[in-house]
Protein backbone atom coordinates (compact mmCIF):
# COMPACT_ATOMS: atom_id res chain seq x y z
CA UNK A 1 0.00 0.00 0.00
CA UNK A 2 1.41 3.36 -1.05
CA UNK A 3 0.06 6.68 0.12
CA UNK A 4 1.19 10.00 1.55
CA UNK A 5 2.42 10.50 5.13
CA UNK A 6 0.07 13.37 6.01
CA UNK A 7 -3.68 13.00 5.55
CA UNK A 8 -6.05 15.85 6.42
CA UNK A 9 -8.95 14.63 8.57
CA UNK A 10 -12.22 15.56 6.80
CA UNK A 11 -10.18 17.95 4.69
CA UNK A 12 -8.15 20.88 5.94
CA UNK A 13 -10.98 22.30 8.00
CA UNK A 14 -10.84 25.11 10.55
CA UNK A 15 -13.67 25.15 13.07
CA UNK A 16 -16.78 26.93 11.84
CA UNK A 17 -14.79 29.08 9.41
CA UNK A 18 -13.92 26.17 7.09
CA UNK A 19 -16.36 23.33 7.87
CA UNK A 20 -15.26 19.71 7.90
CA UNK A 21 -16.05 17.60 4.82
CA UNK A 22 -16.71 20.74 2.78
CA UNK A 23 -15.54 21.58 -0.72
CA UNK A 24 -13.50 24.46 0.74
CA UNK A 25 -11.76 22.14 3.24
CA UNK A 26 -10.90 19.74 0.42
CA UNK A 27 -9.64 22.55 -1.80
CA UNK A 28 -7.36 23.79 1.01
CA UNK A 29 -5.91 20.28 1.44
CA UNK A 30 -5.28 19.94 -2.29
CA UNK A 31 -3.49 23.31 -2.32
CA UNK A 32 -1.18 22.08 0.46
CA UNK A 33 -0.62 18.70 -1.18
CA UNK A 34 -2.05 16.73 1.76
CA UNK A 35 -3.94 13.49 1.35
CA UNK A 36 -7.60 13.66 2.35
CA UNK A 37 -9.70 11.49 4.63
CA UNK A 38 -13.43 11.98 4.16
CA UNK A 39 -16.69 10.34 5.20
CA UNK A 40 -19.46 9.12 2.93
CA UNK A 41 -23.03 8.02 3.51
CA UNK A 42 -26.18 7.82 1.38
CA UNK A 43 -29.28 9.98 0.98
CA UNK A 44 -32.87 8.75 0.74
CA UNK A 45 -32.70 8.93 -3.07
CA UNK A 46 -29.45 6.94 -3.17
CA UNK A 47 -26.99 9.77 -3.70
CA UNK A 48 -23.58 9.32 -2.10
CA UNK A 49 -22.93 12.38 0.06
CA UNK A 50 -19.87 13.47 2.00
CA UNK A 51 -20.90 13.83 5.64
CA UNK A 52 -19.72 12.36 8.93
CA UNK A 53 -22.68 12.27 11.33
CA UNK A 54 -25.81 10.14 11.16
CA UNK A 55 -27.88 13.21 12.06
CA UNK A 56 -27.91 16.76 10.72
CA UNK A 57 -28.01 18.44 14.13
CA UNK A 58 -24.37 19.32 14.74
CA UNK A 59 -23.39 20.75 11.37
CA UNK A 60 -26.71 21.95 9.96
CA UNK A 61 -28.67 22.73 13.13
CA UNK A 62 -31.78 20.77 12.14
CA UNK A 63 -33.19 17.50 13.42
CA UNK A 64 -33.24 14.32 11.41
CA UNK A 65 -31.14 11.48 10.08
CA UNK A 66 -29.35 12.25 6.84
CA UNK A 67 -30.64 9.02 5.25
CA UNK A 68 -34.21 10.28 5.63
CA UNK A 69 -33.82 13.15 3.12
CA UNK A 70 -33.41 13.43 -0.64
CA UNK A 71 -30.30 15.22 -1.82
CA UNK A 72 -32.33 18.08 -3.31
CA UNK A 73 -33.22 19.00 0.29
CA UNK A 74 -29.77 18.30 1.74
CA UNK A 75 -28.00 20.52 -0.78
CA UNK A 76 -29.96 23.55 0.44
CA UNK A 77 -28.56 23.17 3.95
CA UNK A 78 -25.54 25.19 5.07
CA UNK A 79 -22.65 23.82 7.10
CA UNK A 80 -22.17 25.90 10.27
CA UNK A 81 -24.10 28.77 8.64
CA UNK A 82 -21.33 29.30 6.08
CA UNK A 83 -21.78 29.24 2.32
CA UNK A 84 -20.56 25.63 2.29
CA UNK A 85 -23.03 22.80 1.64
CA UNK A 86 -23.11 18.99 1.87
CA UNK A 87 -21.25 17.86 -1.26
CA UNK A 88 -21.90 14.88 -3.48
CA UNK A 89 -19.04 12.40 -3.55
CA UNK A 90 -18.63 12.70 -7.32
CA UNK A 91 -18.22 16.49 -6.93
CA UNK A 92 -15.32 15.85 -4.57
CA UNK A 93 -13.75 13.37 -7.00
CA UNK A 94 -13.93 16.01 -9.74
CA UNK A 95 -12.29 18.59 -7.46
CA UNK A 96 -9.46 16.31 -6.34
CA UNK A 97 -8.96 14.89 -9.83
CA UNK A 98 -6.18 12.52 -8.81
CA UNK A 99 -3.98 15.29 -7.38
CA UNK A 100 -3.63 13.72 -3.93
CA UNK A 101 -4.47 10.33 -2.31
CA UNK A 102 -7.96 9.82 -0.90
CA UNK A 103 -9.03 7.78 2.15
CA UNK A 104 -12.78 7.11 1.90
CA UNK A 105 -14.47 6.17 5.17
CA UNK A 106 -17.86 4.55 4.67
CA UNK A 107 -20.11 5.32 7.61
CA UNK A 108 -22.66 2.94 9.08
CA UNK A 109 -25.82 2.97 6.95
CA UNK A 110 -28.89 0.93 6.08
CA UNK A 111 -29.11 -1.60 3.27
CA UNK A 112 -25.43 -2.44 2.80
CA UNK A 113 -24.78 -3.06 -0.86
CA UNK A 114 -26.59 -0.13 -2.45
CA UNK A 115 -24.07 2.56 -1.50
CA UNK A 116 -21.21 0.16 -2.16
CA UNK A 117 -22.41 -0.69 -5.70
CA UNK A 118 -22.79 2.99 -6.59
CA UNK A 119 -19.40 3.79 -5.08
CA UNK A 120 -17.68 1.11 -7.16
CA UNK A 121 -19.25 2.52 -10.33
CA UNK A 122 -17.98 6.01 -9.50
CA UNK A 123 -14.49 4.79 -8.64
CA UNK A 124 -14.26 2.71 -11.82
CA UNK A 125 -13.96 5.98 -13.74
CA UNK A 126 -11.61 7.70 -11.29
CA UNK A 127 -7.88 7.75 -12.07
CA UNK A 128 -6.49 8.93 -8.74
CA UNK A 129 -5.13 6.96 -5.78
CA UNK A 130 -7.78 5.93 -3.27
CA UNK A 131 -8.51 3.48 -0.46
CA UNK A 132 -11.75 2.65 1.34
CA UNK A 133 -12.14 1.93 5.05
CA UNK A 134 -14.81 1.45 7.68
CA UNK A 135 -15.49 0.52 11.28
CA UNK A 136 -18.27 -1.75 10.05
CA UNK A 137 -17.56 -5.45 9.53
CA UNK A 138 -20.55 -5.88 7.20
CA UNK A 139 -19.33 -3.15 4.86
CA UNK A 140 -15.79 -4.50 4.62
CA UNK A 141 -17.11 -8.04 4.16
CA UNK A 142 -19.20 -6.81 1.21
CA UNK A 143 -16.06 -5.48 -0.48
CA UNK A 144 -14.13 -8.64 0.34
CA UNK A 145 -16.82 -10.67 -1.41
CA UNK A 146 -17.76 -8.35 -4.29
CA UNK A 147 -14.73 -6.14 -4.97
CA UNK A 148 -11.69 -7.79 -3.44
CA UNK A 149 -9.27 -5.89 -5.70
CA UNK A 150 -10.17 -2.61 -4.00
CA UNK A 151 -7.79 -1.77 -1.13
CA UNK A 152 -9.78 -1.71 2.09
CA UNK A 153 -8.94 -0.86 5.67
CA UNK A 154 -10.39 -1.74 9.06
CA UNK A 155 -10.80 1.24 11.39
CA UNK A 156 -10.47 0.32 15.04
CA UNK A 157 -10.67 2.43 18.21
CA UNK A 158 -10.40 2.08 21.97
CA UNK A 159 -13.60 0.64 23.38
CA UNK A 160 -15.42 2.22 26.33
CA UNK A 161 -13.54 1.64 29.57
CA UNK A 162 -15.62 -1.26 30.87
CA UNK A 163 -15.06 -3.19 27.60
CA UNK A 164 -11.36 -2.41 27.08
CA UNK A 165 -10.25 -5.91 28.07
CA UNK A 166 -12.08 -7.16 24.97
CA UNK A 167 -10.21 -4.81 22.60
CA UNK A 168 -7.87 -7.47 21.21
CA UNK A 169 -10.61 -10.12 20.92
CA UNK A 170 -12.93 -7.79 19.03
CA UNK A 171 -10.11 -6.57 16.80
CA UNK A 172 -9.06 -10.11 15.85
CA UNK A 173 -12.67 -11.11 15.19
CA UNK A 174 -13.16 -8.19 12.79
CA UNK A 175 -9.73 -8.66 11.23
CA UNK A 176 -10.16 -12.34 10.37
CA UNK A 177 -13.72 -11.77 9.12
CA UNK A 178 -12.73 -8.92 6.80
CA UNK A 179 -9.01 -9.57 6.04
CA UNK A 180 -8.24 -5.89 5.39
CA UNK A 181 -5.25 -4.60 3.44
CA UNK A 182 -4.42 -1.99 6.08
CA UNK A 183 -5.44 -0.88 9.58
CA UNK A 184 -6.59 2.61 10.55
CA UNK A 185 -5.82 2.62 14.26
CA UNK A 186 -6.74 4.95 17.10
CA UNK A 187 -3.41 6.45 18.23
CA UNK A 188 -4.23 5.40 21.82
CA UNK A 189 -3.67 1.79 20.69
CA UNK A 190 -0.15 2.26 19.33
CA UNK A 191 1.32 0.80 22.52
CA UNK A 192 -1.05 -2.17 22.55
CA UNK A 193 -0.88 -5.80 21.50
CA UNK A 194 -3.13 -4.85 18.56
CA UNK A 195 -0.36 -2.64 17.20
CA UNK A 196 2.17 -5.44 17.75
CA UNK A 197 -0.08 -7.84 15.83
CA UNK A 198 -0.25 -5.42 12.89
CA UNK A 199 3.52 -4.98 12.80
CA UNK A 200 4.13 -8.72 13.04
CA UNK A 201 1.77 -9.31 10.11
CA UNK A 202 3.25 -6.49 8.01
CA UNK A 203 -0.01 -4.57 7.91
CA UNK A 204 0.29 -0.91 6.89
CA UNK A 205 -0.96 1.33 9.71
CA UNK A 206 -2.64 4.71 9.54
CA UNK A 207 -3.05 6.46 12.90
CA UNK A 208 -5.74 8.99 13.87
CA UNK A 209 -6.54 11.66 14.91
CA UNK A 210 -3.23 13.45 15.47
CA UNK A 211 -3.94 17.02 16.58
CA UNK A 212 -0.67 18.24 18.13
CA UNK A 213 3.06 18.25 17.35
CA UNK A 214 3.64 16.20 20.50
CA UNK A 215 1.36 13.41 19.30
CA UNK A 216 2.92 13.53 15.85
CA UNK A 217 6.45 13.12 17.24
CA UNK A 218 5.25 10.21 19.36
CA UNK A 219 3.63 8.25 16.53
CA UNK A 220 5.53 9.36 13.43
CA UNK A 221 8.06 6.51 13.29
CA UNK A 222 5.52 3.88 14.36
CA UNK A 223 3.05 4.26 11.49
CA UNK A 224 2.94 4.62 7.72
CA UNK A 225 0.60 7.63 7.65
CA UNK A 226 -1.16 9.95 10.07
CA UNK A 227 -4.61 11.47 9.82
CA UNK A 228 -4.25 14.92 11.36
CA UNK A 229 -6.13 18.05 12.33
CA UNK A 230 -4.82 21.58 12.98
Amino acid sequence: MKTTKLIAHRGLHKGMEIPENSMLAFQKAVEKGYGIELDITISKDNQIVVFHDETLNRLCNINGNIEEFDYAFLKKLKLYETDEYIPLFDEVLALIDGKIPLIIEIKKHKNVGILEDILCDLLNNYKGEYFICSFEKEILTWFKKNKSSLKRGLIFEVNPKKFQKYNKTLFLYKYFKTKPDFISLDYKLLDSSIYSFCVKNNLPIISWTINSKEKYKKVNKKVDSVIFEF
